[in-house]
């Protein structure tokens, strides 16, 4: 499956990460609270947003949108008509098509997340996935709310399942939600 180069949704436009977006990165995963439930601690130099927006703008170079050929999948810019909001992120794993995301602390509360998930989880459906999923750690509401309001189901608890560096060393539980395509 190849993802699309653009998908726009209501008021959501999402577009491959690239090389000129990391100015945005930068501010958004330099900031605490986004990163607090991530898999990595706030980035402190520009030049770690350029690196990893480096990285990304190969990735779709490379592997034109096919999920089969990329293992850590893509990533979309979000923007609004105002510029990038957020970024969303597409893997194929075994028993389905992952997501993960993330939004800038100033499009909190716009219900953004939800769009760009539902647009691109209804594409994946209607473009041959069975099963779209997501994880989110226990106490991220935001992201329990999120997921539901996209249309997801959530399935079970997963005890002790990954580790939050913003949260300590421990492992922690986290919650497995899904949309799968029922046919």
């Amino acid at each position: 499956m190849h993802l699309p180069s653009e998908l726009a949704s209501e008021r959501l436009q999402l577009r491959p990460a690239g090389r000129d977006d990391a100015e945005f990165f930068f501010a958004m995963f330099s900031d605490p609270e986004v990163v607090r439930f991530l898999s990595f601690k706030p980035i402190t130099e520009p030049q770690q947003a350029r690196a990893m927006m480096e990285h990304l703008a190969s990735a779709w170079e490379r592997g034109g949108g096919d999920l089969a050929a990329a293992k850590q999948g893509y990533i979309y810019l979000i923007a609004d008509d105002a510029g990038p909001v957020g970024s969303l992120g597409v893997r194929k794993e075994t028993y389905g098509y992952e997501l993960s995301y993330s939004l800038a602390r100033s499009a909190w509360g716009r219900g953004y997340m939800p769009e760009a998930v539902r647009a691109i989880s209804e594409w994946l459906l209607a473009n041959g996935a069975w099963r779209v999923f997501a994880t989110c750690h226990v106490d991220n509401v935001g992201s329990q709310r999120t997921l539901e309001k996209a249309g997801f189901e959530r399935e079970g608890r997963m005890r002790r399942y990954f580790t939050f560096p913003n949260l300590g060393p421990d492992p922690a539980d986290g919650y497995l939600y899904a949309r799968v395509r029922e046919e």
